[in-house]
């Protein structure tokens, strides 16, 4: 397998899925998500009047509380992270713009896929007419897959796949599933790396990989399953290191401090996690090292790494997208609408010092975010059924 840097799309990455045998690969309380929402009111209010003009570029975008009134249920993976956050405000923007639309929206601080589980449960008594769930890991959530499909049929997974594996695509109980190619997310990025460090294929030395939460499957599986493909071809004299580099921010910065201590011959460091960008960030520049480094998401400390250099690049999910399509697309299957089946590609943005001021003023207002999603979101539902693929395909 060859990986050539390509002309990237900002709107969506794509390449084709990899064979199977080379895949092994949020808590708010009720009255938490209040207080999370009058904190955020003034915010949603201006991003607004960006985002609802796309009623009328996009058909059926948004009923502007012409429709009957929609109860939305949605779990998040965690709530303690950007990406998180980025996603509800998007889930928010759409509830906004509708105007007949009521959220609940909950998930644990950190990964607690138990806790997770409850929460799923809890609101499912509250017998919403949609619900949009992210099964961290899917191999834990069978039985609450089973009860939420059952109870709510208008239901999607999103940001992580419904099932472990491609080869459990056919049998996943949920059929629509709104995030990316993670393989191919992180493709693009480390390769990127490499090339705007100078990496080639007779650069020796090591190279750092940190996963966040263990594991031989899953989407952080996928994604450093996806790096070692790409060290094994672009950089095949190296020594690849995989390690935890934990959930928990403060440890996360410890873990990745104590593995960079420990290889002073890293040529590359990247993790899979949104944590794990800061800590390379903060623990390069403390310690003045000198390697490759790069990341995913776009965390404050994460831009300023790439905006001064310390980072080379980061590519970042389109939370917003997602968190506006997974409520756009319940709304409308709990009106009568027919949710999409498969893979509903929201795509990813890679960032790098070309980019990377545009990317910081899209993140510094709530109607900045809107401003810059709205053409996406109008891209996306005037053509769904182009941006939709087998459920396989998310592999």
């Amino acid at each position: 397998m060859t990986f050539a840097v390509r002309p990237i799309d900002p709107f969506r990455t794509r390449v084709p899925s990899r064979p199977t045998e080379s895949r092994n690969s949020m808590m708010i309380t009720r009255n938490q998500a209040w207080n999370h929402t009058a904190q955020r009111t003034i915010g949603v209010a201006l991003a607004t009047v960006a985002v609802v003009s796309l009623s009328s570029c996009a058909g059926e975008s948004g009923s502007g509380g012409d429709g009957d009134e929609v109860n939305l249920a949605m779990e998040l993976t965690l709530t303690g992270v950007k990406f998180a956050q980025d996603t509800r405000a998007g889930m928010e923007a759409f509830a906004d713009e509708d105007g007949n639309v009521n959220l609940d929206v909950q998930g644990p601080p950190s990964i607690d896929p138990a806790l997770a589980q409850q929460q799923t449960n809890n609101l499912l008594t509250r017998n919403p007419d949609g619900f949009g769930v992210s099964p961290f890991p899917p191999s834990l959530w069978t039985r609450t897959l089973q009860d939420l499909t059952q109870r709510v049929p208008n239901s999607l997974a999103y940001a992580i796949k419904p099932v472990e594996t491609q080869d459990e695509a056919a049998s996943s109980l949920l059929k629509t599933f709104v995030g990316i190619n993670d393989a191919a997310h992180a493709r693009e990025a480390m390769t990127t790396v490499i090339e705007l460090g100078g990496l080639d294929t007779d650069t020796t030395g090591d190279v750092i990989l940190g996963q966040c939460v263990p594991g031989d499957t899953g989407v952080l599986a996928e994604r450093v399953d996806a790096w070692r493909d790409v060290a094994s071809e672009l950089l095949p004299n190296t020594n690849v290191e995989v390690f935890d580099s934990k959930v928990e921010p403060q440890a996360n910065t410890a873990a990745w401090d104590q593995q960079l201590r420990a290889h002073p011959d890293t040529v590359l460091a990247i993790g899979a996690c949104d944590q794990d960008g800061p800590s390379i960030y903060k623990v390069k520049k403390e310690q003045g090292y000198d390697f490759a480094a790069g990341a995913l998401e776009t965390s404050p400390e994460t831009l300023t790494g790439v905006e001064d250099g310390t980072l080379l690049a980061t590519s970042a999910v389109n939370w917003y997208l997602q968190g506006y399509t997974v409520a756009r697309l319940l709304t409308e299957g709990a009106r009568g609408d027919a949710l999409p089946e498969g893979f509903v590609d929201i795509g990813a943005t890679l960032i790098t010092s070309d980019n990377v001021a545009e990317i910081i003023k899209r993140d510094s207002s709530p109607e900045e975010t809107a401003a810059w999603y709205a053409p996406k979101i109008e891209e996306l539902f005037a053509d769904l059924d182009a941006n939709t693929y087998p459920l396989e395909e998310a592999w």
